[in-house]
């Protein structure tokens, strides 16, 4: 059997063998926005983080982030002995240092969507944002930026064994496949993102980013246990 080479089709493919994860995921974010507003103990509950968010700031997105995007899945791994890491004290400070970078950037730009296209939730401005994010920050940095450090993790963090990997062609190869799968499954989620209020929206991406990684996991933890 011929192994598929185009980028393209590799990420299609990828996207429907996370379809059903990936409708749970945006079921969830859909049946989260609907809570905050229209059920008052939600409401109030995330309008307490919002906040939290105002008087604490950078720190407080960072820390929310990290937490959901980082810590929760290395937790899981280390629960399920087939994802449990070979040397869990790596795994743990590239969870600490790649979800502690992308925490402090991705705040900034959501701040920045916020100043370019304004906070509000009509179509015009959410199309805008949506573009601006799967078009800008995660072609050109957030689906490169996980790429590339976590093919240097799957190598033993070395980059010699990843430098030959990285000559031409080298975003073709690595990153396209992931950027088609995150156009299909994360743009319906980036609709509830962009259509709460800006102090919860790195919190929120970070909950949703964090529950696809366990889903993820949970997926590779049973195809490895067969």
């Amino acid at each position: 059997m011929r192994m598929e080479t185009n980028p393209w089709i590799i990420g299609l493919k990828a996207a429907r063998a996370n379809l059903v994860p990936g409708l749970v995921l945006q079921g969830a974010a859909f049946a989260l926005l609907a809570s905050y507003y229209l059920l008052p103990a939600v409401t109030r509950a995330l309008d307490e983080v919002a906040v939290w968010q105002v008087r604490y700031g950078v720190p407080f997105s960072f820390a929310s982030y990290l937490f959901f995007c980082g810590i929760v899945p290395y937790l899981f791994c280390l629960a399920l002995p087939p994802l449990r890491p070979k040397e869990p004290g790596k795994a743990l400070l590239f969870a600490l240092g790649v979800w502690s970078f992308a925490g402090l950037i991705l705040p900034q730009f959501y701040a920045f969507q916020t100043y370019l296209y304004g906070s509000a939730a009509d179509v015009r401005t959410l199309t805008l944002k949506i573009i601006t994010d799967q078009c800008g920050y995660t072609a050109f940095f957030a689906s490169p930026y996980i790429a590339i450090t976590h093919l240097w993790k799957d190598r033993g963090y070395r980059w010699s064994a990843i430098a030959p990997l990285l000559g031409r062609g080298w975003y073709r190869r690595l990153v396209i496949p992931n950027l088609v799968m995150n156009w299909v499954i994360w743009i319906p989620s980036l609709l509830v993102i962009y259509s709460l209020p800006a102090s919860l929206q790195s919190h929120v991406a970070g909950l949703i980013g964090g529950f696809w990684a366990l889903m993820s996991l949970q997926i590779a933890a049973h195809t490895q246990s067969r």
